[in-house]
């Protein structure tokens, strides 16, 4: 009887470690079957996520494009699951995100590409020119206003509080040609360009606003700190979709739209 008692408990042992073998064997099955990504953007992202949708094919899924239409509901349908992945923030914003929602996203590297961000003006053609009381045009937001400043400061118009983490207008020491600085909603700055010397700003703003984007009299030399890629949930980092979805963005179509776009975002393959 005791014998016959150790063979049953020992078959149901190895029944359930075969059913554990079996279950997860399910699981990783269940990865390599995954044949649609759900992927959101914000609305003025859909033509570029469009441009990857044949190379995201060939890479074996169909791609379920979700629009959004402000920069934090994509975050919360990742936390919540209805999208599998989100593109349309840089890493600041996202590292910024997850300290403040208590999230672990990770944005998969190497990341697709960084906004082009300038000093414009329509009356001169070098910085040097600008004159002294001249008029610059800043973006009244913290993290671009703060970018403007550190490139005005890059190319020697003024100096900044270097304890100044964020500078803001309030943080400059040094201003030698007294210029004169105007804020504005990025948006509408463009609206600026012929009234005042110089305006700093995203380079998509003055191509919605019809202008030439790559006629800028400096560039931000930050452009790469403020990449963007593809956001996933921390445990989907390494998944094979992503990895796919990924090298998948790394095409001719992708590279093809962002010149069309006239030239505002920067690949980075």
């Amino acid at each position: 009887m005791k014998k016959r008692l150790v063979s049953v408990m020992l078959a149901a042992v190895l029944l359930a470690v075969s059913g554990c073998g079996a279950s997860k064997d399910a699981e990783k099955d269940g990865e390599e079957q995954k044949t649609t990504i759900k992927l959101g953007v914000r609305a003025d992202g859909i033509d570029m996520a469009e441009a990857i949708r044949d190379s995201v094919k060939e890479k074996g899924y169909d791609l379920e494009i979700t629009t959004f239409d402000d920069s934090i509901q994509p975050n919360v349908a990742l936390e919540e699951g209805s999208i599998d992945v989100n593109w349309y923030q840089h890493k600041p914003y996202l590292d910024s995100y997850n300290e403040e929602n208590g999230t672990d996203f990770v944005m998969i590297e190497p990341y697709t590409h960084y906004p082009l961000f300038a000093m414009y003006s329509s009356k001169y053609d070098l910085v040097e020119e600008i004159p002294d009381g001249g008029q610059i045009g800043l973006c009244n937001d913290a993290t671009n206003q703060a970018r403007g400043l550190k490139l005005l400061e890059d190319q020697g118009l003024i100096k900044l509080d270097e304890s100044a983490e964020t500078p803001t207008v309030y943080d400059i020491v040094e201003n030698p040609k007294n210029l004169e600085f105007i804020e504005a909603e990025m948006s509408v700055l463009p609206q600026s360009y012929e009234d005042v010397d110089a305006i700093v700003v995203a380079g998509q703003h003055m191509y919605n606003a019809g202008m030439d984007a790559d006629d800028f009299i400096a560039e931000s030399s930050d452009g790469p700190d403020y990449s963007l890629g593809f956001v996933v949930r921390k445990e989907d980092q390494n998944a094979d979709w992503a990895k796919d979805l990924n090298e998948a963005a790394q095409c001719d179509a992708l590279s093809d739209y962002f010149e069309e776009a006239g030239g505002v975002l920067i690949p980075l393959f």
